[in-house]
């Protein structure tokens, strides 16, 4: 309490704080500005088959910015000095974030035993009562696991934060892009490709969580009304700012997410991800790129939060989205990236063949193949390689030499900051092709 008649001392803490909120939300501001901005006001619109096929389902990118972006900072604004305190014990904030996606497993185990039980149509005591259990459950879980959100999410970008800042990533007032996120359901995506080869087309981002009906009905009346392979694909994580992560799978593989869309707005700003678009090679040297790196960042965040062996922090490094809830399984002689890269070689075969509708077919019978070794692929079709075959780390890419030479890049360099830096300046495969010759010559 101040004497009468004096000034109060200032509270150089409370004033310290203050500037260093100021100076973080106008960091964070100018990286809105650069890498959402841009998305918001340049949005693209066909009124044709397609934009007629996808308007009920479209992702909104713009209500979404303006809804998660100003609450999420404003939010931490408010809770900073908590947010202090409670980041203060790291074993405590690694705990809560174990919870958060044990309690996201427990959600999709109900969810899957109340279609057991069929909750449209119950029959007898017993299962209404069960069912109704269930819900319940569900519905306290559901509140549970969105209390613990923001502080989760703010661990896991901490984590991935001062895992960067070690690497060398630091810009004048820390990690720029700062590393921000929102757990949240992802959007999916609709995929398109010409049916006589595959090359990837994006349609656009739909709603998350899009029921296999809905999915089926877009991509049934593009294909019927247009001469176009489609698929409407799950995304583990969106590029937006905030970038989106899928809060549906595990603590590591959100840490992945985090990283590898991190890696690209990073890229943004500089020549390899500014052409992301400009080619197919490009967007898979961008992808693979974020893929690789992604995965380093987030093992090294892992062991920071949990001081786990690096052995220890993934069970798989570069298994598919459309596989990823199904590893456990599979046959474990079944191998799941060779067997992916065989078929598309033949697809690729038939397709300069000429030959549509057995390159169709073929597809067909390999789904069943992998669904029946327990891989649940809902659709394999050009659109299906167009997608997946842009992540060179998995055997969708067919004969692309793009993976293993971005691989050896990351090789022949000293650091992961380093491979990134050289990454960054590549501006075509051709690039890639002859960094990597170069760092091979004695």
């Amino acid at each position: 309490m101040a004497l009468k008649g004096r000034q109060a001392p200032p509270d150089r803490g409370s004033a310290t704080w203050f500037n260093l909120v100021v100076r973080a939300l106008r960091f964070r501001t100018l990286a809105w500005c650069v890498l959402a901005l841009p998305l918001i006001l340049v949005q693209d619109f066909r009124p044709d088959t397609i934009a007629f096929a996808v308007a009920p389902y479209r992702f909104n990118v713009v209500s979404w910015e303006l809804g998660n972006l100003p609450d999420k900072w404003i939010r931490r604004t408010i809770s900073a000095p908590r947010y202090s305190l409670d980041h203060s014990d790291p074993e405590r904030s690694a705990e809560r974030a174990h919870r958060y996606f044990e309690i996201g497993k427990r959600i999709r185990q109900i969810d899957h035993r109340l279609i057991g039980l069929g909750v449209n149509a119950p029959t007898g005591d017993q299962s209404v009562a069960r069912i109704t259990e269930l819900r319940r459950e569900r519905d306290e879980l559901r509140k549970t696991q969105s209390a613990l959100r923001p502080t989760v999410e703010e661990t896991l970008e901490s984590a991935v934060a001062d895992t960067l800042r070690e690497l060398g990533f630091q810009a004048w007032t820390g990690v720029f892009p700062p590393v921000d996120t929102a757990l949240t359901g992802s959007p999916t995506v609709l995929i398109l490709s010409p049916r006589d080869r595959i090359q990837r087309e994006d349609g656009g981002l739909l709603r998350t969580g899009l029921a296999n009906d809905e999915r089926e009905r877009i991509e049934t009346r593009i294909e019927r009304e247009t001469n176009l392979s489609a698929l409407v694909e799950n995304t583990g994580g969106i590029a937006l700012y905030p970038s989106i992560t899928a809060d549906g799978f595990a603590l590591e593989h959100a840490l992945e997410i985090i990283a590898h869309e991190w890696v690209h707005q990073w890229l943004w700003f500089r020549p390899l991800g500014r052409r992301y678009f400009e080619s197919g090679d490009l967007t898979t040297l961008n992808e693979t790129v974020a893929t690789i790196a992604g995965i380093e960042i987030s093992q090294l965040a892992l062991e920071r939060l949990t001081n786990a062996p690096e052995d220890q922090t993934r069970a798989s490094q570069t298994q598919p989205d459309s596989a990823r809830n199904s590893s456990a399984n599979h046959a474990p002689e079944f191998d799941f990236h060779a067997e992916m890269r065989a078929t598309r070689v033949q697809v690729d075969a038939l397709l300069e063949a000429g030959d549509i509708d057995g390159a169709e077919a073929y597809m067909e019978e390999r789904r069943r193949v992998f669904v029946s070794e327990g891989y649940p692929i809902r659709k394999l079709n050009q659109a299906y390689f167009a997608f997946h075959g842009t992540y060179a780390t998995t055997g969708a890419a067919g004969v692309s030499v793009i993976g293993e030479q971005v691989r050896e890049l990351r090789r022949q360099s000293p650091s992961l900051a380093e491979f990134l830096r050289a990454a960054a300046q590549l501006t075509s495969a051709e690039d890639l092709a002859d960094y990597v010759e170069r760092g091979r010559r004695p």
